[in-house]
Protein backbone atom coordinates (compact mmCIF):
# COMPACT_ATOMS: atom_id res chain seq x y z
CA UNK A 1 0.00 0.00 0.00
CA UNK A 2 1.07 3.31 -1.15
CA UNK A 3 -0.01 6.87 -0.57
CA UNK A 4 -0.15 9.84 -3.16
CA UNK A 5 -0.61 13.42 -3.37
CA UNK A 6 -2.43 14.59 -6.24
CA UNK A 7 0.05 17.52 -7.98
CA UNK A 8 -3.47 19.26 -9.17
CA UNK A 9 -5.61 19.69 -6.00
CA UNK A 10 -3.20 18.00 -3.46
CA UNK A 11 -5.56 15.60 -2.76
CA UNK A 12 -4.00 12.35 -0.45
CA UNK A 13 -5.13 9.00 -1.87
CA UNK A 14 -4.44 5.71 -0.25
CA UNK A 15 -4.31 3.78 -3.44
CA UNK A 16 -4.73 4.83 -7.31
CA UNK A 17 -7.94 3.68 -8.91
CA UNK A 18 -9.51 3.07 -11.61
CA UNK A 19 -11.78 6.62 -12.72
CA UNK A 20 -14.83 3.98 -13.91
CA UNK A 21 -15.37 1.51 -11.94
CA UNK A 22 -12.70 2.66 -8.58
CA UNK A 23 -10.94 -0.76 -8.48
CA UNK A 24 -7.27 -0.54 -7.08
CA UNK A 25 -4.82 -0.32 -9.31
CA UNK A 26 -1.32 -1.48 -9.23
CA UNK A 27 0.94 1.44 -9.93
CA UNK A 28 2.88 1.16 -13.36
CA UNK A 29 2.17 -2.60 -13.96
CA UNK A 30 2.29 -4.51 -16.99
CA UNK A 31 0.38 -7.74 -17.73
CA UNK A 32 -0.41 -9.78 -20.71
CA UNK A 33 -3.30 -7.89 -21.74
CA UNK A 34 -1.72 -5.17 -22.23
CA UNK A 35 -0.25 -2.00 -20.10
CA UNK A 36 -1.34 1.10 -18.20
CA UNK A 37 -1.90 4.46 -19.43
CA UNK A 38 -1.84 7.35 -17.62
CA UNK A 39 -4.76 9.91 -19.73
CA UNK A 40 -4.40 14.21 -18.62
CA UNK A 41 -8.19 15.92 -18.14
CA UNK A 42 -7.27 19.37 -19.61
CA UNK A 43 -9.27 21.08 -17.57
CA UNK A 44 -8.06 19.41 -14.26
CA UNK A 45 -4.71 18.81 -15.35
CA UNK A 46 -5.11 15.43 -13.41
CA UNK A 47 -4.29 11.99 -14.52
CA UNK A 48 -6.05 8.75 -14.42
CA UNK A 49 -4.71 5.78 -15.20
CA UNK A 50 -6.40 3.54 -17.56
CA UNK A 51 -6.09 -0.16 -18.15
CA UNK A 52 -5.27 -0.94 -22.29
CA UNK A 53 -8.42 -3.36 -22.07
CA UNK A 54 -10.99 -0.56 -20.58
CA UNK A 55 -9.36 2.15 -23.43
CA UNK A 56 -12.92 1.61 -25.35
CA UNK A 57 -15.50 1.41 -22.49
CA UNK A 58 -15.04 5.24 -22.07
CA UNK A 59 -13.15 5.86 -18.92
CA UNK A 60 -13.66 9.22 -16.21
CA UNK A 61 -11.76 11.12 -14.78
CA UNK A 62 -11.44 9.85 -10.63
CA UNK A 63 -12.34 12.85 -9.51
CA UNK A 64 -15.00 14.75 -11.82
CA UNK A 65 -16.23 11.62 -13.58
CA UNK A 66 -16.34 13.89 -17.10
CA UNK A 67 -15.43 10.96 -19.91
CA UNK A 68 -11.66 10.82 -20.74
CA UNK A 69 -10.57 11.17 -24.34
CA UNK A 70 -8.79 7.53 -24.56
CA UNK A 71 -10.24 7.08 -28.41
CA UNK A 72 -7.46 9.75 -29.41
CA UNK A 73 -4.87 6.49 -28.03
CA UNK A 74 -6.51 4.05 -30.76
CA UNK A 75 -5.77 7.05 -33.79
CA UNK A 76 -3.58 5.72 -35.99
CA UNK A 77 -0.01 7.84 -36.46
CA UNK A 78 1.24 10.12 -37.07
CA UNK A 79 -2.21 12.68 -37.45
CA UNK A 80 -1.90 15.25 -40.04
CA UNK A 81 -1.68 18.48 -38.20
CA UNK A 82 -3.69 21.69 -39.85
CA UNK A 83 -4.42 25.25 -39.33
CA UNK A 84 -8.29 24.42 -38.65
CA UNK A 85 -7.57 20.41 -36.16
CA UNK A 86 -4.47 22.35 -34.33
CA UNK A 87 -6.17 23.28 -31.31
CA UNK A 88 -8.42 19.86 -30.73
CA UNK A 89 -4.97 17.94 -31.96
CA UNK A 90 -2.19 19.70 -30.41
CA UNK A 91 -3.53 21.99 -27.45
CA UNK A 92 -6.02 20.03 -26.13
CA UNK A 93 -4.83 16.69 -26.31
CA UNK A 94 -4.36 14.47 -23.33
CA UNK A 95 -0.93 13.41 -24.16
CA UNK A 96 2.24 14.98 -25.24
CA UNK A 97 2.76 15.95 -28.42
CA UNK A 98 5.63 15.85 -31.28
CA UNK A 99 4.87 17.64 -34.19
CA UNK A 100 6.71 17.42 -37.70
CA UNK A 101 6.65 20.60 -39.57
CA UNK A 102 7.45 19.14 -43.19
CA UNK A 103 7.14 19.99 -46.56
CA UNK A 104 6.50 17.29 -49.31
CA UNK A 105 9.05 19.15 -51.55
CA UNK A 106 11.74 19.13 -48.87
CA UNK A 107 14.80 16.21 -49.21
CA UNK A 108 15.51 16.58 -45.81
CA UNK A 109 12.10 16.24 -44.62
CA UNK A 110 12.24 12.89 -46.71
CA UNK A 111 15.45 11.21 -44.50
CA UNK A 112 13.68 12.49 -41.34
CA UNK A 113 10.10 11.20 -42.04
CA UNK A 114 11.05 7.15 -41.68
CA UNK A 115 12.84 7.82 -38.44
CA UNK A 116 9.22 10.36 -37.75
CA UNK A 117 7.24 7.85 -37.88
CA UNK A 118 9.33 4.98 -36.30
CA UNK A 119 8.93 6.90 -33.60
CA UNK A 120 4.93 7.55 -33.91
CA UNK A 121 4.45 3.63 -33.61
CA UNK A 122 6.98 3.51 -30.72
CA UNK A 123 5.12 5.74 -28.76
CA UNK A 124 1.87 5.12 -29.18
CA UNK A 125 -0.35 5.63 -26.16
CA UNK A 126 2.57 7.90 -24.08
CA UNK A 127 3.29 10.40 -27.33
CA UNK A 128 0.67 12.14 -30.00
CA UNK A 129 2.58 12.18 -33.08
CA UNK A 130 2.06 15.01 -35.67
CA UNK A 131 2.81 15.57 -39.47
CA UNK A 132 2.51 19.58 -40.17
CA UNK A 133 2.76 20.28 -43.93
CA UNK A 134 4.02 23.74 -43.74
CA UNK A 135 3.05 24.38 -47.58
CA UNK A 136 -0.54 23.81 -46.85
CA UNK A 137 -0.88 25.33 -43.43
CA UNK A 138 0.71 28.64 -43.46
CA UNK A 139 -0.53 30.70 -40.56
CA UNK A 140 0.82 27.71 -38.10
CA UNK A 141 4.34 28.26 -40.26
CA UNK A 142 4.08 31.49 -39.26
CA UNK A 143 2.69 31.62 -35.33
CA UNK A 144 5.66 29.40 -34.57
CA UNK A 145 8.25 30.71 -36.83
CA UNK A 146 9.21 28.25 -38.53
CA UNK A 147 11.34 29.26 -41.80
CA UNK A 148 12.79 25.74 -42.93
CA UNK A 149 12.13 22.24 -43.01
CA UNK A 150 12.34 19.85 -40.76
CA UNK A 151 11.08 21.34 -37.64
CA UNK A 152 9.87 19.67 -34.77
CA UNK A 153 7.82 21.44 -31.70
CA UNK A 154 6.91 19.56 -29.22
CA UNK A 155 3.81 20.15 -26.88
CA UNK A 156 2.93 19.14 -23.30
CA UNK A 157 -0.15 20.24 -21.57
CA UNK A 158 -1.36 22.49 -24.23
CA UNK A 159 2.10 24.82 -24.22
CA UNK A 160 4.94 24.69 -26.57
CA UNK A 161 7.52 23.20 -24.61
CA UNK A 162 10.75 23.01 -26.94
CA UNK A 163 11.31 23.68 -30.99
CA UNK A 164 14.11 22.35 -32.77
CA UNK A 165 14.55 23.15 -36.07
CA UNK A 166 16.73 20.93 -38.37
CA UNK A 167 16.56 16.92 -38.49
CA UNK A 168 18.21 15.28 -35.31
CA UNK A 169 19.68 11.72 -35.39
CA UNK A 170 17.35 9.36 -33.27
CA UNK A 171 19.52 8.57 -30.39
CA UNK A 172 19.74 12.74 -30.06
CA UNK A 173 16.21 13.65 -30.36
CA UNK A 174 14.27 10.97 -28.15
CA UNK A 175 16.51 8.79 -26.05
Amino acid sequence: MWSAQSNSCGALGAQAKCGRCHAALPLGTHDVTGTIHVLALQRMWSQDRVHSSKLNEQPKCGKCHARLKSHELLEPQPIMITDHNFSEKVIKSPLPVLVFAMSPTCPGCGQVAPHIEAFARESKGKVRVGKLNIQHNPDLASKFDILSVPYLLIFDKGKLQQSMPGGLDKRDSWS
